[in-house]
């Protein structure tokens, strides 16, 4: 009994994925396997669910049980009868696995912190759970899941969801609106629910209780939270309240990524004001839209009649004309977005205010709780970079410093009482010369007096100076700004008086009322310096007391104004050296008790783990402190990437040979791998905590982002402290360095000429740049240490290993971080290095979350500071590092997400975004070079779909070393059928209209983009490549954009310039839309993105990229083609077979007289032509369809070839029949004639004998006394036999054929022995290697000499073997077409092999081939001459008239003689139809059932090296080495014959025999029924039956003559007759046969069964020039590339060094030539010496193989070396010695390691 015991969640799970992997490893489609893996896994989780179910139900978990249920009853679960009503798919069990996690950890969430809420989101599933996205759950099924709900939980549900279930029925969408509202602790508010019951629920306290509200201000709150309330509904956010607003919610691709339009209602506010925000255009803060205009009442209308009147109005006539509707203030959507966005957000959104010199939220009252909140997270990560001039704070340095904890003087800005002139203006113009509205002010566009939400706000920004004479301060200043009348805002007021340095007061016009009078006292006494501004005085009389200044406000000159207030300001801030930081402000709002953000539980748990990893890391501080706690990253690492670097650019050493150099690279890459393990082992405790606090369940995910971010703000003062002197003096030793002499040789760069960096400056910057480099500890050296870890631990890492787990968790957290919107390193930018395995293991793992999705893959390649990062950010909103001193290092990517509403238009759901590091940077030129910049621009161009090149200003210059270099990259990707595209971008551009007015510098672009293609293409000598335009799709007018400079003005406080965001806008909807203006465009998925990232990186790491570049999905999925290849070709070739049998049997039978190629290209269309749609579908309907297309053509052109072949085929064998049966027509009427004769003598005879009663001895001597008389009669008669004389033949047209060949005559009298090679005579050798005989090229060339004569040779014996198996006659056509196919086999051999034979070559082998022939020709004559003999034939037929002769004397009745002798006729042709039949069976089964044979052509290679391995015959290999084709028809005829001696075979033949009856049964009825009803007679019923049955087997109607004359009445009884006949020869035929076990059927079946799977498997057989190894191509002369997965040791093909001492004993090489064509070695051939990695340029055959530099990574061909060295140093005559000695690490390599390889 099969049973199964799950006792929790985890455990299902882990059975799931347990079942997902096993049908992932079953076969394919229509293997038996498939479907017992379906019964066992489904079996597996119907009981797993089973068991999980009944432990819920022991242990009162009925939620838990419903739930599970509600969704697996999607799958067709019966909750009666438990179980599946049909087998689970692997799609299915992938449903079952993501579904059942993601509800079950969602429903355990909700549970532990309310039950109700967990119900809630029972119910919510069973109304809307599905198994298709796009599929409504229809009403009735909803229905009866609630039913099936409601009727389980009966009590115990919750009252609330009872209620909601009572109020809304029948109606359930509304249901789910009110369960969702449960499950997230909100009320929905709309037409439904009273403002008054919102107001109540949002004044209660977390807790439940109620704020404390004094009467006469209970009113007034509730009303301001109604209107709050209805702001968001008009903006669209109320769902979106408290706080549930996310990051994620606005880094998506949305239509508005397409196109901003100004809003056409007021919903479409806040979404416009987050995107211009994110975009970094600061217009985001003047949005509105404005209502529709109301029409005025007629009644306001006054009407003018004179000008008198136009001029003068009295009070009387003013009337209040105005529309009540205004639209919304727009500062209200600002802190609207602010109160419905989370701690996230709010940190996003205050960065990106910041970068647009906006005031920053400081204090926040919330209207809907009446706290004041201070928003501290979103503070902390302020940055400001500004240049001091003061003398205590680092005169004249650039300074960027985190805001929290830098302090610095404060400016509060307060307003008492009302004033027409406004204070956040007067601010505005002390902070900013360019006049931006830092503060939003009453002025501003789009500003109302209905303003709701920023009453009381208090904002921050600070003044950051420039270090330049007309700076306002010299110092950076912060400024404090309360909105609002100071008098209604107390808290506030205290706070800012408590934190400043300065007050500045606005004073109403109007008398002070007496709470204004105390605040203005207050402030008068404070100690606080204070600049009064009085709004109602033109003058003011000034006070002694420089700290107590009055100004006057009215009618003023706005620009002394603010040089006085700004005068007085510096006055203060120097007297008063108060300074204040963030960090001090926030101990001052928790004294107010303000509501901090950073006081929330999981801030507080994340902020916790960050300072215990810094704790962790300041107890190493030292300058060794990367290299003690991220030990992988260091020294070790950059070894092992220079290692796995050199070993695919490997260099010709005298010492040692390639092999034995990448033999002892890669033992030195093992060795750096164990010291990485032993340094990282056990692992430090930073990285496991840090690993532990990413992947613990005990951490919620929000306290894991918490904990990243906390870490980041840590580690960024960590560096700061550390990196600040360095810095200084990195940036000192540059200035000087640039300054100094540019002569004297100094160098840049190691490779110009050759030179070295000795310049002392130059080895001080290495030096600062390296300490710094091992200072620095930032969040990306710690994933990259977790990266690391991941890639030294994998590979040897056991599921029993302590460290299983951890390890094998590591991905998630790459992948997580990507989903939550972080960049992940995809390039170590300090080794310049991809850690392939572990990217792949994160693509891997972010696949498993996602599903597959589309992605569109958009890099960016730029000079150094040329503004790729800052792009790429406004574009998107990310938030890729940005600073003006150290760049970004190496490549880095990061994940956004398509709204599904525009998946359908944009053809790809998720955008992949690649920043790279700059080219040509000055910095690192002394450790980078040219090449460096070539790959990474490779590199980043193949990933991307799409690369933005972005080139600073439009000085050509400045943009020659890139254009070089991404046009080389571009004409790579061409080279190897990868088509990505590019966009230029000019930054930086001066005028506003450039983009318009610079066509010519557009042209001069394309210019300089031509010339360098063609350049870069003669390099490459691609003599197609005309202009840009021929290696990219590519359109100067519409994929070149010019922006204007990022800022307006000078920073460090000029804002961002909105025409650079406009221009990013219009940059971004080319982008996005690229699907609309590529012609085919197609986007990869997000594995097939990680596996171009190992192609290329792989084909990068190769150094020849073009040669080395293999795209692995490509390969995949043309392994794949080839199978299905496969697969038609056999069910046309199997119907062509069948068709061939047919029309051989009907014209055998005579029942056709000709085949018409018409009637036969019908027919075979009837399989071609569903066929041909069959493909149509494939190449469409294939996920991968975009790369099957380019092979489409090759295919449909394939098979219509091989239809062709097979028509032409079908019709040259029938017409042989025809020829044969006309030939035959006159032997077989006089045969007929002679049994006939026969016939009657037996009659004759036995009728006299009839009543004598003889014995079977008397009836056998009557018998044969006639035979013998006839047979002596039927000698005399036959004319004399004429026989031909063969040899004479032959040697007449070998003479004929060669009669201009010299001593013809004596060559083919003389040729009798073995054939001898005379290499002088044979082959056209230079005069060196003539002379040379132990040269290698000369051992070489006899070694193909030799080949090429057994190749010939088993070519002429095959074409002998077919015709002698057709048992034909010999004819003289027969030698002509042996000399063509030696003349055809010599060409394509020597040409394959590089190297000329000689005319005498030609004729002394044709002439041997042809003499050898004339025995078996002679014996075929023979044998033919034996078949058409009537003697041999009546002889053959003496059983049969004996056993006809015994039924006359014993008196048999007509229908028992007529019976007998056409069963006995039928008995020969049911036996070979048997045979056919069971051959094309054995076909079809070793097609689909056998492993090798079901696959493409590399499979059935592997499956040829697997069987030579568990042979391990050395002769067996020789024959595979030296002659493949050979081997491989030995190869399917052993498998043939080992299928023909089992006991299948045995069946197959036994079946198809009773199918034959039944067939012959039916005939017999079905034309007895007919000849009955047509009254005929026996000759009748012969005609119809023969030509029935002929169709079906040979049955010759003139064979039955002598039985048509019977007198025979009763067709019936015949029909009875026949059946008992043919009863008794099936099971006399079945008895043999399963006697024998077939075998008097096996030589027929192994000869018939192995031509057709010959037939089908043929392809190429050309061979590697270097190694042999044979093409794998399945296509007989196919156009391509010849190709094969692995190549094999040159030793192989018997090559040896070329140094080596000819004269003595010479050494094998061993190198792999895929190892070679990466190295710096040469070749020689007949067309001279080659550089490997120009092998192509050697000529033919050379330039006709694509190799790729893999390496040699297969072990076989090494094992074979070391298993048989004895043998093949024996054979070959050279010895492994010297640079061909075999390295020792081969010899460690054993059979079951090959055999494990080959799987």
């Amino acid at each position: 009994m099969y049973v199964v015991s799950v006792s929790g969640f985890p455990e299902l799970a882990t059975n799931l994925q347990l079942a997902k992997k096993k049908l992932e490893d079953a076969p394919g489609a229509g293997n038996p396997e498939v479907q017992n893996a379906k019964e066992e896994t489904t079996r597996t989780i119907t009981l797993s669910l089973n068991a999980l179910l009944k432990t819920f139900r022991k242990s009162s978990q009925a939620e838990a049980e419903l739930l599970i249920l509600t969704i697996i009853m999607l799958l067709g679960y019966c909750k009666n009868c438990k179980r599946f009503n049909t087998l689970l798919s692997l799609d299915e069990i992938i449903f079952l696995q993501d579904k059942l996690q993601l509800a079950y950890n969602r429903f355990s969430d909700l549970k532990a912190s309310s039950l109700e809420k967990a119900q809630a989101f029972l119910f919510v599933t069973a109304l809307t759970a599905s198994t298709d996205e796009d599929l409504a759950v229809t009403f009735q099924e909803k229905s009866e899941k609630l039913q099936m709900i409601k009727t389980k939980l009966k009590d115990k549900m919750s009252p609330s969801i009872e209620s909601a279930i009572e109020d809304t029925d029948p109606d359930l969408k509304e249901l789910e609106k009110k369960l969702n509202a449960i499950i997230d602790g909100t009320e929905l508010i709309d037409s439904g629910v009273k403002p008054e019951e919102v107001i109540k629920d949002l004044l209660l306290k977390p807790d439940g209780s109620s704020w404390e509200v004094r009467e006469d201000e209970k009113t007034e709150p509730r009303k301001k939270t109604t209107r709050c309330m209805n702001l968001l509904q008009k903006l669209g956010l109320s769902d979106m309240l408290p706080k549930r607003m996310q990051q994620s919610d606005v880094l998506v691709i949305d239509a508005l990524s397409q196109e901003v339009k100004p809003p056409q209602t007021e919903n479409e506010l806040s979404s416009q004001y987050l995107y211009k925000l994110m975009m970094l255009d600061y217009r985001a803060r003047f949005l509105s839209c404005k209502p529709e205009p109301t029409t005025i009442a007629s009644e306001n209308v006054v009407f003018v009649h004179d000008d008198d009147a136009f001029f003068n109005f009295g009070k009387e006539t003013i009337q209040e004309v105005h529309s009540e509707e205004q639209h919304i203030y727009p500062m209200d959507i600002h802190m609207a977005v602010f109160h419905c966005a989370d701690d996230f957000l709010r940190q996003y959104i205050f960065s990106k205010l910041s970068s647009c010199q906006f005031g920053l939220p400081l204090l926040v009252p919330n209207p809907f709780t009446q706290e004041t909140e201070f928003p501290l997270w979103a503070l902390r990560n302020i940055k400001k970079s500004w240049q001091s001039k003061s003398k205590t704070d680092s005169p004249g340095k650039y300074q960027s410093r985190h805001m929290f904890n830098t302090p610095v003087p404060v400016v509060s800005f307060i307003r008492l009482g009302e004033s027409s002139i406004s204070k956040s203006q007067i601010l505005n113009s002390v902070i900013s010369k360019q006049k931006h509205n830092v503060f939003f002010h009453r002025h501003c566009k789009g500003s109302t007096r209905d303003c709701l939400l920023m009453d009381g706000v208090v904002e921050i920004a600070w003044y950051c100076p420039a270090g330049k004479e007309d700076d306002v301060f010299d110092d950076c200043v912060a400024f404090l700004n309360l909105h609002g009348d100071a008098r209604d805002h107390p808290q506030q007021l205290e706070f800012m008086q408590s934190v400043s340095t300065v007050n500045v007061v606005l004073l109403s016009e109007h008398p002070l009322d007496e709470k204004n009078k105390d605040i203005s006292k207050n402030l008068f006494k404070s100690p606080v310096p204070l600049i009064v501004l009085f709004s109602g005085q033109e003058k003011c009389p000034t006070l002694e007391n420089p700290t107590k200044v009055r100004l006057a406000a009215k009618n003023r000159n706005e620009a002394e104004l603010n040089k006085e207030i700004i005068s007085h300001i510096q006055h203060c801030v120097n007297t008063y050296e108060k300074k204040t930081s963030i960090e001090l402000f926030c101990d001052e709002a928790r004294k107010h008790e303000f509501k901090v953000d950073e006081d929330k539980e999981s801030c507080r748990d994340g902020r916790e783990q960050a300072e215990d990893l810094m704790s962790l890391l300041r107890e190493e501080r030292s300058s060794s402190l990367k290299e003690k706690l991220l030990p992988l990253q260091g020294k070790l690492w950059h070894d092992w990437c220079q290692k796995d670097k050199d070993q695919y650019r490997l260099q010709c050493k005298r010492q040692n040979g390639l092999e034995s150099q990448l033999d002892a690279i890669k033992h030195e890459k093992a060795s750096i791998r164990k010291a990485q393990l032993e340094a990282a082992s056990p692992t430090n405790d930073f990285m496991k905590s840090f690993i532990n606090c990413l992947t613990s369940p005990h951490h919620s995910q929000e306290t894991q982002l918490y904990m990243l971010q906390w870490l980041r703000m840590f580690l960024d003062e960590f560096n700061l402290d550390a990196l600040s002197g360095l810095e200084e003096e990195y940036r000192s030793t540059w200035e000087t360095f640039k300054c100094g002499p540019k002569s004297g040789g100094r160098s840049t760069n190691k490779d110009e000429g050759g030179s070295t960096d000795t310049d002392p400056l130059l080895t001080k910057l290495n030096t600062i740049s390296d300490k710094m480099t091992a200072t620095t500890i930032e969040l990306q050296h710690i994933m990259r240490e977790t990266s690391q870890m991941y890639e030294v631990f994998k590979p040897t890492i056991k599921p029993q290993m302590e460290t299983y787990e951890l390890i094998e968790a590591l991905p998630a957290i790459g992948a997580e971080m990507l989903m939550s919107g972080l960049p992940l390193e995809l390039m170590d930018g300090d080794a310049a290095h991809v850690p392939l395995l572990w990217i792949q293991a994160v693509l891997d793992r972010l696949t498993e979350t996602l599903g597959d999705k589309k992605v569109f893959v958009l890099s960016v390649l730029g000079l150094q500071s040329s503004g790729k990062s800052t792009l790429l950010n406004a574009m998107f909103g990310l938030q890729f590092t940005v600073s003006a001193g150290r760049c970004t290092r190496g490549a880095f990517m990061q994940l956004i997400k398509v709204d599904p509403a525009l998946v359908d238009q944009l053809k790809y759901e998720y955008v992949l975004v690649l920043d790279t590091e700059g080219l040509r940077s000055p910095e690192l030129s002394t450790n980078t070079s040219l090449s460096h910049d070539n790959e990474l621009a490779t590199f980043i161009i193949g990933i991307g779909d799409i690369t933005i090149i972005n080139i600073m200003g439009e000085n050509p210059s400045e943009m020659h070393d890139i254009l070089q270099i991404c046009v080389q990259a571009f004409l790579r990707m061409k080279q190897v059928k990868i088509t990505p595209s590019c966009i230029f971008v000019h930054q930086n551009v001066a005028e506003a209209s450039a983009g318009e007015k610079n066509m010519e510098g557009r042209i001069n672009l394309l210019g300089k983009l031509d010339a360098m293609a063609v350049t870069a293409a003669k390099e490459e000598q691609l003599d197609s490549v005309t202009g840009f335009s021929d290696i990219i799709q590519f359109d100067v007018k519409t994929q070149v954009f010019y922006f204007q400079g990022l800022l307006e003005g000078d920073p460090p406080m000029a804002p961002p310039n909105p025409s650079y965001s406009q221009n990013v806008q219009q940059l971004k909807n080319k982008v996005l839309s690229i699907a609309q203006w590529r012609s085919g465009s197609r986007f990869s998925t997000l594995s097939e993105v990680k596996g171009r990232i190992g192609d290329l990186w792989d084909g990068l790491l190769k150094e020849n990229f073009v040669f080395s570049f293999r795209n692995t999905l490509e390969i995949m999925v043309y392994s794949d083609l080839g199978k299905k290849v496969s697969e038609w070709s056999w069910k046309l070739r199997k119907h062509a077979l069948e068709k061939e049998n047919e029309l051989h049997n009907q014209l055998q039978s005579n029942i056709i007289e000709d085949v018409n190629h018409k009637d036969l290209c019908v027919d075979v269309d009837q399989v071609y032509n569903p066929l041909k749609e069959e493909i149509d579908t494939y190449f469409k309907e294939n996920k991968n369809s975009e790369i099957l297309i380019q092979w489409k053509v090759t295919i449909d052109k394939r098979l219509k070839n091989l239809n062709g072949e097979l028509i032409q085929d079908i019709l040259k064998k029938c017409k042989d029949v025809i020829t044969i049966r006309k030939s035959r027509s006159e032997l077989d009427q006089r045969n007929s004639d002679y049994e006939a004769e026969l016939l009657k003598m037996s009659k004759n005879l036995a009728s006299k004998l009839k009543d004598q009663r003889l014995t079977d001895q008397d009836v056998e001597e009557q018998f044969n006394s006639i035979w013998t008389d006839w047979i002596i009669r039927v000698a005399n008669e036959k004319p004399p036999e004429k026989r031909v004389n063969v040899t004479a033949a032959v040697e007449e047209v070998l003479q004929t054929h060669f009669s201009n060949q010299n001593d013809i005559i004596g060559n083919i009298r003389s040729e009798r022995g073995p054939f001898m090679l005379h290499v002088k005579r044979h082959v056209n050798l230079l005069w060196w290697m003539l002379r040379n005989k132990r040269h290698p090229l000369h051992r070489n060339i006899v070694y193909c000499m030799s080949k090429c004569t057994q190749q010939v040779t088993n070519s002429v014996n095959r074409y002998i073997t077919g015709k002698e198996a057709e048992g034909r006659d010999f004819n003289d056509s027969f030698i002509h077409e042996i000399l063509s196919i030696i003349k055809s086999e010599i060409n394509s051999f020597t040409e394959s092999n590089q190297f000329k034979s000689t005319k005498e070559y030609l004729t002394d082998l044709s002439v041997h081939l042809c003499i050898k022939a004339v025995p078996t020709f002679d014996r075929m004559h023979s044998s033919f001459r034996k078949t058409v003999d009537p003697l041999t034939y009546l002889k053959s037929k003496q059983d049969q008239y004996l056993q006809m002769f015994k039924n006359f004397c014993k008196g048999a009745n007509s229908i028992t003689i007529f019976a007998d002798f056409l069963c006995k006729q039928l008995e020969p042709a049911t036996k070979q139809q048997m045979n056919q039949k069971t051959s094309f069976q054995i076909c079809d089964s070793l097609r689909y059932n056998h492993p090798a044979f079901n696959g493409n052509r590399s499979n059935l290679e592997n499956h040829m090296l697997k069987h030579l391995a568990k042979k391990k015959s050395f002769e067996d290999f020789v024959e595979y080495i030296d002659q493949p084709k050979t081997y491989f028809e030995k190869f399917i005829q052993e498998h043939v014959e080992t299928f023909c001696t089992n006991d299948k075979m045995t069946n197959l033949l036994v079946e198809n025999l009773h199918f034959l009856e039944s067939v012959v049964l039916t005939v017999n009825t079905d034309v007895t029924a007919e000849v009955v009803t047509q009254r005929g007679d026996a000759k009748t019923w012969l005609d119809s039956f023969c030509k029935k049955l002929g169709t079906h087997m040979v049955i010759k109607r003139e064979d039955l003559k002598s039985i048509e004359n019977e007198d025979i009445q009763n067709l019936t009884e015949l029909k009875k007759m026949m059946a008992k006949c043919l009863n008794e020869m099936v099971e006399k035929m079945k008895e043999q046969e399963e006697q024998n076990s077939g075998k008097e059927s096996f030589t027929t079946l192994k000869s018939q069964a192995t031509k057709h799977m010959l037939d089908h498997h043929k392809g190429c057989w050309a061979q590697c020039p270097f190694c042999r190894a044979t093409c794998t191509n399945t296509i007989p002369d196919h156009d391509s590339d010849h190709s094969v997965v692995f190549h094999r040791p040159e030793a192989l093909s018997g090559k040896s060094w070329k140094d080596t001492d000819y004269f003595t004993t010479a050494h094998f090489s061993i190198e792999f030539c895929t190892t070679s064509v990466s190295s710096n070695a040469s070749f020689r051939c007949q067309t001279g010496i080659w550089p490997y990695k120009k092998y192509r340029k050697a000529g033919k055959p050379y330039n006709q193989w694509s190799i790729t530099a893999d390496g040699s990574n297969q072990s076989y061909w090494k094992w074979f070396l070391c298993t048989f060295q004895s043998q093949w140093e024996k054979s070959n005559r050279l010895r492994f010695a010297g640079l061909g000695e075999i390295p020792q690490s081969w010899r460690q390599i054993t059979r079951e390691s090959v055999l494990k390889e080959l799987k």
